[in-house]
């Protein structure tokens, strides 16, 4: 019987790729409501170079929307969008990856090593604008 390994890449970067945010309100005291969408897209990139390892992606967009819960017109907001590098050992081709994509237990777990990462920076920056972040979590909900 032979055991049946499945190609798991290594984490070898990961960066902020934009942010901007602002928040002309004020911050202090007031009672903000706040509002966080994210969107988290994977991909495989295989190189052009022979012999270059095969690279997964993961994109996080977070976006923050507070408001002024006694001023609708006091609105903060933040958008940060991250990227994490993987890269397979050189063996690894692309017909043995492809097909893992599809598989929502394999991304999760690519996923769940990016998105602390972003969102330790997104909270520190919401909480630099004056804003409580720390109820955000910082890893995933595995039911979702």
């Amino acid at each position: 019987m032979s055991k049946v390994t499945v190609p798991r890449p290594v984490l070898r970067s990961f960066r902020v790729l934009a942010c901007t945010g602002q928040n002309r309100g004020e911050a202090v005291g007031a009672k903000m409501r706040l509002e966080v969408q994210q969107e988290i897209e994977v991909g495989l990139a295989v190189p052009d170079v022979a012999g270059a390892p095969l690279m997964l992606g993961v994109r996080i967009k977070l976006d923050a929307k507070a408001t002024n819960e006694s001023d609708a017109g006091d609105v903060a907001t933040y958008a940060g969008e991250y990227e994490a590098r993987f890269y397979y050992p050189v063996d690894v081709v692309e017909g043995t990856v492809t097909p893992l994509l599809d598989d929502h237990e394999y991304q999760y777990v690519l996923v769940a090593q990016a998105f602390p990462l972003a969102m330790t920076h997104f909270r520190r920056e919401l909480q630099a604008m004056g804003l409580d972040a720390r109820e955000l979590p910082l890893g995933l909900d595995p039911a979702r």
